[in-house]
């Protein structure tokens, strides 16, 4: 019996193995227009620096800027549709860090990447792995964004032996 549904269907591409300790990724880059921050805002965040340009304007920030939360969610829909989506990708066991380095403002382009700081078969489960990975985002300067650690659990690509 397959460990990860997803190998029932064939669909897996990439699984524990595929991600050795070291690796690193590119997660492809999402823009934000004043529209997102704004309509983000009103569903989820509704401080108005994210609203109003003009309260934005006389805050801190000096002008609009997204919800970091926004930024996060941008940020793990890159990690998902580049790397998690067709895997064998059978959940996570949270974000051990999460954080907002800079100011995302209307018209910034994140630029996404993944690294494995570690990855290791899971001590009970055989025929499961955990990758720990540092998920960041980068604006066009390079300079960091965005910053989150999280523990992912996935399907092995050699069945375990049969105890």
């Amino acid at each position: 019996m397959p460990t990860d549904p997803t190998e029932e269907k064939g669909t897996a591409v990439r699984h524990f193995e595929d991600f050795p300790e070291g690796a690193e990724y590119a997660l492809g880059t999402a823009r934000l227009t004043e529209q997102d921050i704004v309509e983000y805002a009103r569903a989820f965040d509704p401080m108005p620096f994210h609203l109003d340009p003009e309260a934005a304007r006389l805050s801190p920030f000096g002008g609009l800027v997204a919800s970091g939360w926004h930024t996060g969610a941008v940020v793990a829909g890159l990690f998902v549709r580049a790397l998690l989506a067709d895997s064998s990708c059978q959940g996570s066991y949270g974000m051990d860090e999460v954080r907002f380095l800079a100011p995302v403002r209307p018209g910034d382009t994140l630029h996404g990447t993944a690294a494995v700081e570690e990855a290791a078969p899971h001590p009970k489960r055989p025929g499961v792995g955990t990758v720990r990975f540092l998920v960041e985002a980068h604006g066009r300067d390079g300079g960091p964004l965005y910053r989150m650690r999280t523990r992912l659990l996935f399907g092995c690509r050699v069945p375990a032996p049969a105890v």
